[in-house]
């Protein structure tokens, strides 16, 4: 069942290099933890993300707020529980986006389930990942039951979409995780989301029944839960109303 900006203070110390040899051993420089992790609350509450979900993350280590620049950093990690990847989002009014230096985009962030789930949800951004969750949590779902997989960016496609590669993220979880059966894409509503939908469809669907999931309505995940959260506000605001103008209301039809 499926479900369907913005921000850093300057920073270079973490910028991945291209042009890095492939075969040197990359050693993850792991940016510097604050003592608090309050920027990080209040930004993803603002995003529409449920609070319960963002301590849920910051107890089990998957995300901190980085010292100085008060970014949101979104871990990934290993087999063995090592830190392999580590994402850096602004929380200011500047929209920035890095990985941190050495970090491995196979262990992309990501939240698993608690129990063997059969299933994967595919996202572009951790941010619509955690939109999920919530969307999950507000009509009932356990979101800790489920496998949900961040790209740490936009899926590119080869130009020949018929020989497009699978992410190497989604590829090392396959790999250790022979269970999974379903796979559910859950990509942006633009062209670049669509293409890599189509290219990874076409990759995997010999060997899994993938599902493709947009959001009914906005660009991305996040856009979604942005709306849905308005919608609700918008009911609670009328409801509120109509209680407070009961006995009005009540005189009225006498």
């Amino acid at each position: 069942d499926a479900i369907n900006s913005v921000l850093y203070n300057e920073i270079v110390t973490y910028i991945d290099n291209e042009n890095e040899l492939k075969n040197v051993p990359k050693k993850l420089i792991i940016p510097i933890k604050s003592n608090t992790n309050k920027a990080i609350i209040d930004y993803l509450k603002n995003r529409g993300i449920d609070e319960e979900i963002i301590n849920y993350c910051i107890k089990n280590k998957l995300i901190y707020q980085e010292n100085k620049t008060n970014n949101v950093v979104f871990l990934g990690y290993d087999n063995d529980n090592n830190i392999k990847y580590a994402g850096c989002r602004s929380t200011n009014e500047k929209r920035i986006m890095r990985d941190a230096k050495g970090s491995s985009k196979e262990y992309s962030f990501r939240m698993l389930g608690a129990e063997e789930c059969n299933s994967l949800h595919i996202f572009e951004s951790s941010i619509d990942l955690l939109s999920y969750a919530t969307l999950l949590k507000n009509k009932g779902y356990d979101y800790t039951n489920q496998n949900l997989l961040s790209l740490a960016g936009v899926y590119q496609p080869s130009s020949n979409i018929e020989q497009s590669k699978v992410p190497i993220a989604v590829q090392n979880f396959l790999n250790k995780n022979t269970n999974i059966k379903d796979i559910v894409l859950h990509f942006d509503n633009d062209i670049a989301g669509r293409n890599a939908t189509k290219a990874l469809k076409i990759a995997i669907s010999d060997t899994y029944n993938v599902i493709d999931s947009p959001v009914p309505i906005g660009k991305d995940v996040n856009d979604y839960l942005c709306y849905n959260i308005k919608q609700i506000g918008g009911i609670l605001c009328l409801i509120k109303l109509y209680i407070e103008n009961i006995d009005l209301l009540i005189f009225l039809t006498l």
